[in-house]
C-alpha cells in the first residue's frame, strides 16, 4: 500500500478539475435590485462566449466586468477562469470518455502554459482573493464572498494540480474552497451554486480504490459517493454561476458511473445552449459509442470534422487528430476495419499531441487486428508501449501483444463489457 497521500490527492483533485472548476456560469445573487440585474445579465453574456470557446471576446468581456464592478470578485475569477479554460481546452483537458475507464487519472500530459499565461492568471487570481477578502472584512457571514474565495481557492487547486504538479499544495488549497463552500451551505442552504465543487470533490474521495479510501480515511479525508453526485446535480440543474460547469462535470461523472442515458441528456442540453463549442458535441460522439450506436457516433463525429473544415463556430480548435480518433472508434467497433484504419492514419498524420497518438496508435492496431494484419498490429502496439504516454493504453498494449483484438480484448477497451 502506498505511504503518501499523494495518490488520494491526485484522484480526488484531478476529478474536481475535470469539470467542476469550469467558468461561471448563467446569473450572479448579490443584493440591490438594479446592480443584481446587470451584474446577471453580463455574467450570462460572460458564460456563452466563454462555453461557446470565444477566448478573445470572453477575455475584454470579463475585462470590461471587472472594470463595471470594481469591489466585486467576478470579474478577475472570470478572467483568470477564462485563461484556465483556454489552456484546458488546448491540452484536452476537456475529456470525458477516459473516465470511464480511469485514463484520465493516469496520463501523463500536461498543459503547457506561456510565461505570460501564468502571470496574467496569478494576477487575477490575487485581484479574486484580495476583492473576496474585502467583503468578508466587512461581513464574515458575505455568503458572496465566500463562495468567491471559495471558487478562486479551488480554481487554483486546479492549476496546482495540472500545471504545477504540487499535489499537497493543491490538497490545501481544494479542502479550503470546499470548507468555504459548506459554509455557504450552511448560511444559505438556497445559494446552489456552492454544491458542486464539494460534490465533486465528496464523488472523488469515494470512488478511490479500496486501498486509497482507507489511506484517505487516515489522513482524515472523506466521502460520499451518492452525496457528491447529488451536489453537483443540484448546481446543475439550479444553480445561476456555475450552472453549465456543473452540467458539463454532470455529463463526465456519468459517464464515469456507466449512465450513458444520463450523460447523453446532459451533453445535448450544453450542445443546444453552446453550438459553436466542438468538445461537446465530441463528448456526445464518445457517448454513442458507448451505447453502441454506432452509425449514429460515425454520423455526427463526420459533422465535426466538415464543420472543421468549414470553419464553423469554433471547431477550429479540435485538436489535431482527436475527430478522427472518435471517428474511427465509431467505425472500429461497427468491425469496418479498413474505414477505420485509413481513419486513424490520418489522424497520425495530423501530428497529434502525445496523448492523443496513443489512442490513435492504439486503436489502429486494434483495426489492423480485426482485418487479420497481426504484423502491423503488432508495431502499433509497440509504439504505444514505448511513446508511455498514456499508462492504461501502454498496459492494454501489453495484454494484445500475447493475443489478438477483439477476441482478447483488455477489460474497459470495448464500448460494453465482452460477453
Amino acid at each position: 500500500m502506498p505511504h503518501s497521500p499523494a495518490p488520494v490527492l491526485r484522484y480526488a483533485l484531478r476529478l474536481v478539475t475535470a469539470g467542476s472548476l469550469l467558468p461561471a456560469g448563467a446569473a450572479a445573487q448579490p443584493a440591490p435590485a438594479e446592480p443584481a440585474a446587470e451584474l446577471a445579465a453580463l455574467e450570462t453574456a460572460g458564460s456563452q462566449l466563454l462555453f461557446d470557446y470565444d477566448f478573445d471576446k470572453a477575455f475584454e468581456h470579463y475585462t470590461r466586468v471587472s472594470e463595471r464592478f470594481p469591489e466585486h470578485p467576478t470579474g478577475p475569477y472570470n478572467l483568470a477562469t477564462t485563461i484556465w479554460t483556454r489552456l484546458a481546452q488546448r491540452s484536452n483537458g476537456m475529456r470525458g470518455s477516459s473516465l470511464r475507464n480511469d485514463r484520465f487519472f493516469s496520463q501523463q500530459g500536461r498543459p503547457d502554459a506561456t510565461p505570460e499565461e501564468e502571470a496574467a492568471f496569478r494576477e487575477h487570481l490575487e485581484e479574486a482573493y484580495r476583492r473576496g477578502r474585502a467583503l468578508l472584512e466587512r461581513d464574515p457571514d458575505d455568503v458572496e464572498a465566500l463562495y468567491y474565495l471559495g471558487a478562486t481557492e479551488a480554481l487554483e487547486s486546479g492549476w496546482s494540480v495540472i500545471v504545477d504538479r504540487a499535489w499537497f499544495r493543491a490538497a490545501r488549497q481544494i479542502r479550503r474552497g470546499v470548507g468555504r463552500h459548506r459554509r455557504v451551505q450552511e448560511l444559505d442552504p438556497g445559494f446552489r451554486d456552492a454544491y458542486a465543487v464539494p460534490g465533486a470533490y465528496d464523488y472523488g474521495v469515494a470512488t478511490l480504490p479500496r486501498a486509497l479510501r482507507w489511506l484517505a480515511f487516515l489522513f482524515g479525508i472523506r466521502g460520499d459517493r451518492d452525496g457528491g453526485l447529488e451536489g453537483v446535480l443540484i448546481t446543475a440543474d439550479e444553480g445561476r454561476r456555475a450552472r453549465w460547469g456543473s452540467l458539463w462535470t454532470h455529463a463526465l461523472l456519468m459517464q464515469r458511473e456507466e449512465r450513458e442515458d444520463e450523460a447523453l441528456a446532459a451533453i445535448r442540453r450544453l450542445n443546444t445552449r453552446f453550438p459553436k463549442n466542438p468538445d461537446f458535441v465530441l463528448d456526445e460522439v464518445s457517448i454513442l459509442t458507448a451505447l453502441g450506436d454506432f452509425e449514429a457516433a460515425r454520423e455526427l463525429a463526420e459533422r465535426v470534422l466538415e464543420r472543421r473544415e468549414a470553419g464553423f463556430g469554433n471547431y477550429r480548435l479540435v485538436l489535431p487528430g482527436l475527430a478522427e480518433a472518435r471517428l474511427g472508434e465509431a467505425l472500429l467497433f461497427a468491425e469496418r476495419w479498413e474505414e477505420a484504419e485509413s481513419v486513424f492514419s490520418r489522424g497520425l498524420a495530423a501530428e497529434p499531441n502525445p496523448e492523443i497518438r496513443a489512442i490513435l496508435l492504439f486503436r489502429r492496431g486494434n483495426a489492423r487486428d480485426g482485418a487479420g494484419a497481426r504484423g502491423t498490429a503488432l508495431t502499433d502496439y509497440g509504439r504505444v508501449i514505448r511513446d508511455d504516454a498514456d499508462p492504461v493504453l501502454g498496459e492494454w498494449a501489453e495484454e494484445l501483444r500475447r493475443a489478438p483484438w477483439p477476441d482478447a480484448a483488455p477489460e474497459g477497451s470495448l464500448p460494453a463489457p465482452p460477453e
